[in-house]
């Protein structure tokens, strides 16, 4: 007579468990990867960069207008990144407010536009002189620098390395247009 052998049910075996723990953990690890990436999400790509490539066209007009007119503009950021002095010199209409607009490098939520404020002139008519006021900067490698009427008219810009300094000097992007400024 044939010996019947005591079958386990799967469960209580050994190999079914050990088989299972390389997929569980697979299946954790990207749920939790999911969660990570969409909390620290960047803003890198464009959701619409038809429109995004148009603009580039309509803006470039105002990066030649500070070519023509020769408007330059220095930005000494404080210690404490919170606050900044802004120097305007060139041909452009002092009765206009001007923006300086602070952008980060991957997270459109950091970034700032500030009306500045004219600080009252010491006989330099060739410069303005402005004060900005804004939230403290979050630490990161480099910010994208602007200063542009809010007219619309001209623009300068420049990108701020933060390790080599609080002082940004923004100039026309006159190598775009093949101008060379009498250099």
């Amino acid at each position: 007579m044939p010996q019947k052998k005591n079958v386990q049910p799967w469960y209580k075996n050994f190999w079914p468990w050990f088989l299972m723990v390389g997929p569980i953990f697979v299946v954790i690890a990207s749920v939790s990867m999911f969660f990570v990436a969409k909390q620290n999400m960047t803003d890198l790509v464009s959701d619409d960069y038809y429109k995004d490539g148009k603009h580039i066209g309509i803006e470039l007009h105002r990066d030649e207008e500070a070519v023509k007119r020769h408007i330059q503009a220095q930005v000494l950021i404080s210690p404490d990144m919170d606050k900044a002095k802004v120097f305007v010199s060139g041909d452009f209409d002092t009765k206009q407010p001007v923006q300086l607009q602070l952008m980060h490098p991957a997270k459109k939520a950091e970034d700032q536009t500030i009306t500045l404020k004219a600080v009252e002139s010491n006989g330099a008519a060739d410069r303005m002189e402005y004060e900005a006021v804004f939230k403290p900067l979050p630490v990161t490698n480099h910010w994208y620098v602007r200063v542009a009427d809010t007219a619309g008219i001209w623009r300068v810009e420049n990108k701020w390395i933060t390790s080599q300094g609080n002082a940004i000097n923004l100039t026309p992007m006159d190598k775009l247009f093949g101008t060379d400024n009498g250099q």
